[in-house]
């Protein structure tokens, strides 16, 4: 039997996934820029959205356009906030294992949260998947100032489930933050729904959650 506590599990890629929005939704058609330029305008701007620098989602995607070099008028961000807000509450959805695990996990006494690093944007998703009221916290690194590996993150997720890091488990798919929750001492698991095998770092690997529950 586990004499673990507490689960901490990531959001995207590991509960949680988005489909391919249509090319009238995508923000390379909305802004006018290509695939790279956008990756690199996300990239230069994932810390400061990720720990909510910026104040909205508008703020967040002003930033992303003024990365790329466009400046956008307060009806075009509006505009386009406001496209990309609606393709997330309709086309981002839970894996199939997500509910039914959560839901184990909580009824074997075990508190539960979930922790990811995301901007503005993931708050609609969230409340459209209805995903706040599974578990017993959320943590959104924007609305804590603070992005996964830093201990910051995980000590809050730790603190708001009244868990200490020795009697919990910590799952997501990126090895980086797998590192950050074992550095404090947690148990940790990488998910990989394409292809689980042995992980390099020493973290447990698992293809989907039900492996979890088996593991644990």
């Amino acid at each position: 039997m586990s004499s673990a506590r507490a689960v901490l599990l990531d959001l995207w890629d590991t509960t949680a996934w988005g489909e391919m929005p249509t090319e009238e939704e995508r923000l390379t058609t909305q802004l006018g820029v290509s695939e790279g330029m956008l990756y690199d305008a996300f990239e230069l701007t994932r810390d400061a959205r990720g720990t909510g620098e910026y104040g909205s989602p508008e703020e967040d995607l002003a930033s992303v356009a003024q990365a790329c070099g466009l400046a956008l008028d307060p009806d075009d961000v509006r505009r386009i906030t406001d496209v990309h807000i609606a393709w997330l509450k309709r086309g981002v959805h839970l894996y199939d294992d997500t509910l039914p695990v959560l839901r184990e996990l909580r009824g074997r006494g075990m508190q539960t949260a979930i922790i990811s690093n995301c901007d503005h944007f993931t708050r609609p998703a969230v409340e459209a998947l209805g995903l706040e009221g599974e578990v017993d916290t959320l943590i959104l690194s924007f609305e804590v100032g603070a992005l996964k590996p830093d201990p910051i993150i995980y000590r809050v997720a730790l603190e708001r489930l009244h868990a200490v890091a020795a009697d919990a488990i910590f799952v997501d798919d990126q090895a980086e933050y797998c590192d950050g929750a074992a550095a404090l001492g947690m148990r940790t698991f990488r998910i990989d729904r394409e292809e689980a095998g042995l992980d390099p770092n020493g973290h447990t690997a698992i293809r989907d959650l039900h492996e979890l529950l088996d593991l644990m």
